[in-house]
């Protein structure tokens, strides 16, 4: 294969990769609840930003939204007092962690309760709390559920907490493409001489 044939392939896969990679995956979770509602989590692919993007409320209760990390901490990502449409980024986890997240409950009858997304074991009733949907292009919906259980009637509806959740890719397709570019330019060059 000759240089430029190298250099257009090299492009192509950097253009691939960097415009149809699929960021965060879901991975369908281990146990179901008494509901049968499975604990699925969100993995990252990359290990890059994530942005978020609150959609929409329907607790009466107020409550906020922290991205777990592994090993300890949090950063607070999203409350549900915001207008719809409003995004924020942060830092995400590390390549091929969980990405996670806690529902701390701020006011009225819940206040102080706290839910995991994921593992739903994490959780004190031992019930999922939060589902995790694929909407296509690398954006997952989060909905969360904000009461305790064992529930009854409509509940849970995860719909008392509702944000979408997109993994920023970082700078390392970006410069697969840039490596595909100085490719082709060296092959160019190289038959001038």
């Amino acid at each position: 294969m000759n240089l430029k044939r190298a250099g257009i392939a090299v492009l192509f896969a950097g253009m691939m990769a960097f415009s149809t990679a699929n960021a965060a995956t879901i991975t369908t979770g281990s146990g179901a609840d008494a509901n049968g509602k499975v604990d699925d989590t969100l993995t990252s692919t990359w290990g890059g930003a994530l942005l978020f993007t609150f959609i929409s409320r329907r607790a009466a209760f107020d409550s906020d939204v922290l991205l777990q990390m592994m090993g300890g901490g949090e950063t607070f990502v999203l409350d549900n007092s915001l207008v719809p449409g409003t995004t924020f980024m942060s830092a995400g986890p590390a390549m091929g962690a969980e990405i996670w997240f806690r529902l701390a409950i701020t006011s009225g009858a819940g206040a102080g309760d706290e839910f995991f997304s994921g593992d739903l074991t994490r959780n004190v009733d031992g019930y999922v709390h939060a589902m995790i949907t694929a909407l296509g292009g690398g954006i997952f919906e989060v909905g969360f559920e904000d009461l305790t259980g064992p529930f009854s009637g409509i509940e849970p509806d995860y719909d008392d907490f509702v944000f979408t959740v997109q993994e920023v890719p970082i700078p390392g397709a970006a410069i697969l493409l840039l490596s595909g570019l100085a490719g082709l330019g060296f092959a160019g060059r190289k038959k001038q001489a």
